[in-house]
């Protein structure tokens, strides 16, 4: 009974003045929900980089010491002296590069070699895969048809060229299936690229090598960076911005929002001066005076951020089906855990003044103002 009533003492000071208290809520929301967008674009192009070369089997990448993948140049020739190289299995060249395609401002192409290993990693579900010898032709992720309502026979554009679609495929990674593939020839020819491409895939003979087979390249080839797939998304400028934007943006909302909520704490404290002396006399301790501000601090900054998460993680995926870019989105336990640590942090920080001043009332002098 008596934590029922304590409960319902703090939603009634936190209500007490509903606007006041809403507005406050409303600068946390905006806040927090800056934050669980700019953090989930961040993991989502994480993720994407880390499943580069996850389905071909290779073991890892070689690409140019670039801040941005679809910048990287590679020449062929080098796969070739990598394949000679003692101990690895094979290396396949790939190009990936973005194009306006129908109503997507931002769609991968990717060219690769039309090897089992290379082309079988795009699992056909509809029609034919591509096979050597096909000019002209292309095979396109499942979002990629579902969007732009192509189907096998229609003709697709890419940088002004026409391409036949011959089939569809699905690899469970968004950014893929939101992609089309052409033979790598084609895509070097549609970029400009000679003889280059963006990164080589490697697979190693045996795995215990691959430190010791990644620093024999980087050694032999000092402008080229040889990374498994977790390590890519570091080397990514774009996506390093990204993280670092969240980050200032998490400090500002936390900085911000303490400050709300500290000058919305002060206020009420100020307004119930007499209420807080009359709880001292009739047997209140400090700390629990100290409690009861904590906890309405704590309530508007975890109602705040509870709204700010939903309606972040609304706001992204709405905004990237509307862009049709094809990011896949993971709403994670890390994810969700530290964004509540910062509204946490902030409840603490904007509550723990106007509560440690609350406690240190004492009742005749609270009694004693008007």
């Amino acid at each position: 009974m008596m934590n029922n009533r304590f409960f319902g003492m703090t939603f009634k000071g936190v209500f007490r003045r509903k606007t006041r208290s809403v507005l406050t809520i409303l600068s946390i929301v905006v806040g927090i929900m800056l934050v669980t967008a700019l953090l989930m674009v961040a993991n989502g192009l994480n993720t994407q980089f880390q499943q580069l070369s996850g389905g071909s089997g290779a073991d890892f990448v070689v690409i140019e010491n670039s801040s941005d993948l679809s910048a990287s140049r590679v020449n062929a020739s080098v796969g070739n002296d990598l394949e000679n190289m003692d101990g690895i299995s094979w290396v396949s060249g790939m190009v990936i590069s973005t194009a306006n395609i129908g109503d997507r401002p931002f769609a991968y192409v990717m060219g690769v070699e039309l090897d089992e290993r290379s082309i079988g990693q795009f699992h056909i579900v509809e029609g034919k895969t591509l096979q050597s010898g096909d000019a002209g032709k292309v095979i396109i992720g499942r979002i990629m048809a579902t969007q732009e309502g192509l189907k096998i026979g229609d003709t697709l554009t890419v940088k002004d060229r026409s391409f036949e679609v011959i089939g569809i495929y699905e690899t469970g990674v968004s950014t893929e299936d939101g992609g089309v593939v052409v033979p790598l020839s084609e895509a070097q020819s549609l970029f400009d690229l000679g003889d280059q491409v963006s990164m080589l895939q490697v697979k190693v003979e045996n795995l215990d090598q691959v430190d010791e087979i990644q620093t024999q390249i980087e050694n032999q080839y000092p402008q080229l960076l040889a990374l498994k797939d977790s390590e890519v998304a570091s080397q990514q400028e774009d996506l390093q911005l990204i993280s670092g934007i969240s980050s200032l943006i998490a400090l500002i909302a936390i900085f911000v929002g303490s400050i709300v909520v500290m000058n919305t704490m002060i206020m009420s404290v100020m307004e119930r001066t007499r209420e807080i002396g009359v709880l001292r006399a009739i047997g209140w301790k400090r700390r629990k005076i100290l409690s009861l501000i904590l906890k309405e601090s704590f309530t508007i900054s975890i109602l705040g951020g509870t709204i700010g998460i939903i309606l972040g993680i609304v706001l992204v995926n709405v905004l990237n089906d509307l862009a049709k870019i094809s990011l896949n989105l993971p709403v994670t336990l890390d994810l969700v855990v530290g964004v509540f640590l910062i509204t946490i942090i902030l409840g603490i920080l904007g509550g723990f003044y106007p509560a440690w001043r609350a406690s240190k009332m004492s009742p005749m002098e609270a009694l004693s103002r008007e």
